[in-house]
């Protein structure tokens, strides 16, 4: 049997007005960070096309889901050459 692994999950949501269910989810990327994503239904699919059933999306983060980056920055990037 092959191993898995989980690499992140997905909850089902559905649209302010309570028309449209979606799922929402995050993927894990290592060390590129979490990917956010949400599939939505192909509501354009044409009948008898090659077209496929779901779409997904990639989600920009909501500002608290995105993580804060610092920079250390020298004064003076000269004074801790070793030669």
């Amino acid at each position: 049997m092959a191993r898995s692994k989980k690499v992140g999950a997905l909850w089902l949501k559905t649209s302010k007005d309570g028309k449209t269910k979606y799922w929402s989810g995050v993927i894990n990327a290592g060390i590129f960070g979490d990917i956010y994503i949400s599939i939505l239904r192909n509501t354009f699919k044409d009948k008898d096309t090659n077209q496929p059933d779901y779409n997904i999306l990639l989600v920009e983060p909501m500002p608290e889901q995105k993580a804060e980056v610092e920079v250390e920055t020298l004064e003076n990037p000269d004074d801790d050459l070793p030669f």
